[in-house]
């Protein structure tokens, strides 16, 4: 590899990786793009700056990066599918995959780089984020999983003295909260927008024993388990232990400013926690990561799994294993970049030599986060391509049945009877 930066490499190499995506080329300068949400939020701009930057002194490839908001990327996608002005790579969310693989467009990383080398160099717990069906068609950039957050002050001005296991804890904990701390919002559960309330109402609806959509596309909102899932939603909203009008934002807020003990949220709760309070590292005292409770003593906790992955659409860029497309690739993975950017942005490497390294192991936060992550699974709304619908039904019933407008079971079964039409129609 000689005109590549060995340092950066010297993790994939072991596994392989590198060699067989970093050969010498006959033009060593290129150009490609790079549509990133990550680059449009201006805290963690400067990190996508250093990953481009990094990347050029290593392999001579200069990438401009194209700023798209977070919830814009899916939409601006399609709009270039449509318009053939494709990037020529694209950092996605790990559940919009599904519904961006059947663009004839997206570059098969199998056949390009070769899924012995991919899977030498992923984290098991970190493959399938990029893996549709059979197929790879995105590498992992950062990985972890959508779970639970406590405050620990919080729950010392309430007098709760232990992290809470089952659901009765956790609410016996949320009525200590409501009682001991005013002016709080005991669980900042998300309660406005489609693209929030999904993921929160899907993990009480798992630790219930409930599925919503099940992998063969067939809906379970309105089972008992289900139904049971919306009256414990229902009555947290009537026993004041959840607030109208929260969404993930607000939620941040409440929580870092000591005014919430408990949200769900990715390992980038800790960031959030550090900029919100102004206590910077010094917050990292109070952010707890925990099992998501459950039903009872011995099930096992849930959580969501979480990542951004990054896609290659065809163009020159991205044709062979010497092209900046497939180094770009292998910078992504390489050490360089897995133990700084995930960390920066607040999320777990997803190669096993990133994972190992001391400024992983040596994380408390990380090493908690990963104690706390027993089962991960994937996001039953988002990973349909209808999911955009199934969250606006979702959202829409559950708002009901938390303002008393419809009992739980009446939106579980109008719930229910709109996303089956709406999976219909989608065939």
């Amino acid at each position: 590899m000689p005109n590549l930066n060995r340092r950066q490499f010297a993790g994939l190499a072991a596994a392989g990786f590198a060699s067989a995506v970093a050969r010498p080329a006959a033009a060593q300068v290129g150009q490609m793009n790079f549509m990133s949400f990550t680059f449009a939020e201006e805290p963690n701009k400067p990190f996508v700056v250093n990953m481009l930057d990094a990347f050029k002194n290593a392999s001579g490839v200069t990438v401009e990066p194209i700023a798209t908001a977070w919830g814009d990327t899916q939409r601006n996608v399609m709009l270039r599918q449509r318009s053939r002005t494709l990037p020529d790579s694209v950092q996605l969310q790990d559940r919009w995959l599904p519904s961006m693989a059947a663009l004839p467009e997206i570059v098969d990383l199998d056949a390009l780089i070769g899924r012995p080398q991919i899977e030498a160099a992923l984290a098991p717990t970190a493959l399938g984020l990029g893996r549709v069906g059979n197929k790879q068609v995105g590498i992992p950039l950062i990985s972890g999983s959508v779970g639970m957050v406590a405050n620990s002050e919080v729950l010392a001005k309430a007098g709760v003295a232990r992290i809470p296991e089952t659901l009765a804890e956790f609410r016996a904990a949320l009525v200590a909260v409501r009682d001991r701390v005013p002016n709080s919002v005991p669980f900042a559960m998300a309660t406005k927008n489609p693209n929030s309330i999904p993921l929160d109402v899907l993990l009480i609806y798992w630790a219930f024993g409930a599925r919503m959509i099940d992998d063969a596309g067939e809906v379970h909102v309105a089972t008992p388990e289900g139904k049971a899932a919306m009256d414990f939603i229902a009555g947290l909203m009537k026993d004041r232990l959840v607030a109208p009008e929260i969404d993930r934002p607000d939620a941040r807020r409440l929580f870092a400013q000591g005014n919430a003990a408990f949200y769900f949220d990715p390992p980038v709760a800790r960031t959030f926690a550090r900029s919100f309070s102004g206590r910077g590292p010094a917050a990292d005292a109070f952010v707890v990561p925990m099992k998501t409770p459950v039903l009872k003593a011995g099930d096992v906790p849930r959580s969501v799994e979480w990542g951004h992955v990054v896609t290659l659409f065809n163009s020159p860029a991205n044709r062979d294993r010497n092209g900046p497309g497939a180094k770009w690739i292998a910078h992504i993975l390489s050490d360089a970049v897995q133990t700084t950017f995930p960390l920066q942005v607040g999320g777990l490497p997803v190669t096993k030599s990133g994972r190992a390294a001391p400024v992983v192991q040596n994380d408390p936060f990380l090493k908690a986060w990963a104690e706390a992550t027993v089962a991960t699974g994937k996001h039953e709304i988002g990973i349909w391509d209808n999911s955009p619908e199934l969250s606006t039904i979702l959202s829409e019933e559950t708002q009901a049945a938390l303002l008393g407008q419809k009992s739980a079971n009446a939106a579980a079964d109008s719930m229910q009877s709109r996303m089956k039409a709406s999976m219909a129609k989608r065939g």
